[in-house]
C-alpha cells in the first residue's frame, strides 16, 4: 500500500507544480515588443520630468554695496622685485693675494679694502655692487684674499682687468658666491 501512494504522490506532485506556472506562454517575439513599448514608455516619463524651463524664474546677481578694502602693511606694498634676488651659486671671485699665515692675509685683506675704497667710484659700476665682498677664503694650507661675487666668468674677466691695475698677479677663481640676480 505505501508503495501505491508513494507512486500516486510522485504522480500528482508533477501536475500541481505544472499548473501554478504561468498562464500564457509566449515566444521571443512578443517579448521584445513589449519590452521596446515599456522602454518607450520609461523614456517619455524620463522625459517630462527631466524637461524643465528656467525661463520661468529669472534670477539677478545682488548687486555689491560694500567697498573692499585691504589692510596690507606698507612694507609689503614696497616694489621690491627691481631689486632681484640673493642667490648662492657657483661663481668668480677676483683672487689679490695667497699667504699660509692668517694674520698676513688678514692684514693684506684691510689693505685692499682700503685701496677698494679710494678707487670704488672709478670701478665700473654694472660690475661692482656697492657693498663689494672682500673675503679672506681658507683652503688648506692657504689663506686668500678675495675680492667681488660674479656669478658670470666674463664679468669676473672684466672685473680683474680693473683690480689688475693695482694688483698685477690678481686672477679669477672659482669659489661660492651670494649674488643678486
Amino acid at each position: 500500500m505505501t508503495l501505491r501512494r508513494l507512486l500516486l504522490l510522485a504522480i500528482v506532485i508533477p501536475l500541481i507544480g505544472a499548473c501554478s506556472g504561468p498562464q500564457a506562454s509566449t515566444d521571443g517575439a512578443e517579448t521584445d515588443t513589449d519590452a521596446s513599448n515599456s522602454e518607450g514608455q520609461a523614456r517619455a516619463a524620463i522625459a517630462r520630468a527631466e524637461t524643465f524651463d528656467v525661463s520661468a524664474y529669472p534670477v539677478e546677481a545682488p548687486e555689491q554695496a560694500v567697498e573692499v578694502s585691504h589692510q596690507v602693511p606698507q612694507r609689503l606694498m614696497k616694489g621690491r622685485a627691481q631689486e632681484g634676488v640673493r642667490q648662492t651659486v657657483e661663481g668668480y671671485r677676483i683672487q689679490v693675494f695667497s699667504a699660509q699665515d692668517q694674520k698676513a692675509a688678514e692684514d693684506f685683506r684691510e689693505r685692499v679694502r682700503q685701496w677698494w675704497q679710494k678707487v670704488q667710484s672709478d670701478a665700473p659700476a654694472d660690475l661692482f655692487r656697492d657693498d663689494t665682498p672682500i673675503v679672506v677664503e681658507y683652503t688648506q694650507p692657504y689663506y686668500r684674499v678675495r675680492l667681488g661675487a660674479f656669478a658670470q666668468r666674463e664679468d669676473a674677466e672684466e672685473a680683474r682687468a680693473f683690480v689688475q691695475e693695482q694688483y698685477e698677479g690678481a686672477f679669477v677663481a672659482r669659489s661660492t658666491v651670494t649674488v643678486i640676480q
